[in-house]
């Protein structure tokens, strides 16, 4: 069973298969004590499981399968053609994990799994596109692929792979700069690389890295600039606060994603100015809130509280007004003992 779809064994490889001559006790004469060696049709069968019912010309022939078999198969209805000398060994629709392995089959092994397509194979979480089979490809390959296929072609092939894997796949860095690239907005492309690190998928440190190495990437110097502060930072809305409240209008160097213990459990503030008591909660959801968050925000809260500390809860507000929330942080950071001055982050400043 493959994703509410049956796999019928389709292969009758019985007229390769090399009779026994021996009689039904030959087997065990001749001093052979070792297990039968495997036969074609379960070495077959395996394979096809393993690719979620795929498989190449080149794989059938191999397993002793000629193409004129193929060619009853499919008129049929045992099998079916996915692309050009690839086949899917069930009819009906074809699952994702199936049409994956159909299209790198297609067009591999200089191929990799890469984008979209690569994000889901990480499981990061976001609304990523199924519909597409996305690959890399080295860039001399000049390919027209079939609906269905998305191919980029990369000058750093090798460089980007994650190890020796089958099917291929980029490395999480790689797939996450090329979705990053096409983002219609700047604002969206710097979501995803924070977002991606707080799913904890990477670092900010090891994206920086595969940016400075890719130097014709779509928001190049962005990109290191806001990876650049992105350690302790995990959505757009902390970075927001760190540049456009923060640091626009002087306010002190808090810390970010302080642990802390709430009911039993451990919780991370946003950010924390310590040496005042003052914790700036960020809250960046929109729309109906489920009961567990809301009440893990509570504890949170609470535990902030109980240990003297004022707490200032901002949500996407103070990126269309962050003068007036610096003007918020900055009273009450001088209610407890700040004695710095906050500053007008340029000439329409309402400080």
């Amino acid at each position: 069973m493959l994703d509410g779809v049956t796999l019928e064994p389709i292969l009758d490889l019985a007229p390769i298969t090399q009779p026994s001559t021996g009689g039904a006790d030959s087997a065990g004469t001749g001093g052979g004590s070792g297990p039968a060696p495997e036969s074609p049709g379960s070495r077959f069968a395996a394979l096809r499981a393993r690719q979620y019912g795929a498989f190449t010309r080149r794989q059938a022939n191999e397993c002793g399968l000629s193409d004129d078999a193929l060619g009853v198969r499919c008129r049929s209805g045992r099998i079916q053609r996915v692309h050009r000398g690839v086949f899917a060994d069930f009819t009906g629709p074809l699952p994702w994990a199936t049409r994956v392995w159909a299209a790198w089959l297609a067009y591999g092994p200089r191929a990799a799994i890469a984008g979209e397509t690569a994000l889901l194979k990480y499981g990061v979480d976001g609304e990523w596109d199924d519909s597409t089979i996305e690959l890399d490809v080295p860039h001399p390959r000049h390919l027209k692929p079939p609906s269905g296929i998305r191919l980029n072609r990369c000058r750093q092939f090798e460089h980007r792979l994650h190890g020796s894997l089958e099917p291929a796949l980029v490395t999480i860095e790689a797939a996450v700069l090329t979705v990053a690239g096409r983002q219609p907005t700047t604002d969206r492309a710097v979501a995803l690389l924070l977002d991606v690190c707080r799913q904890r998928r990477t670092t900010a440190e090891r994206l920086r890295q595969e940016v400075e190495f890719q130097i014709s990437l779509e928001h190049r110097s962005l990109f290191l600039d806001v990876l650049g502060d992105a350690a302790g930072v995990q959505s757009l809305l902390e970075m927001s606060y760190l540049r456009r409240v923060e640091r626009d209008h002087g306010l002190p160097a808090g810390t970010r994603q302080v642990r802390a213990a709430a009911g039993g459990r451990t919780v991370y503030r946003d950010v924390e100015y310590q040496p005042f008591g003052v914790v700036v909660e960020l809250d960046g959801r929109v729309g109906h809130e489920d009961t567990a968050a809301r009440w893990r925000d509570m504890a949170r809260d609470n535990a902030a509280v109980l240990d003297d500390k004022a707490t200032l809860r901002f949500g996407y507000q103070l990126v269309t007004s962050p003068c007036a929330t610096a003007a918020q942080v900055g009273i009450v950071l001088k209610s407890r003992g700040w004695t710095g001055t906050l500053k007008p982050c340029g000439p329409s400043c309402t400080l």
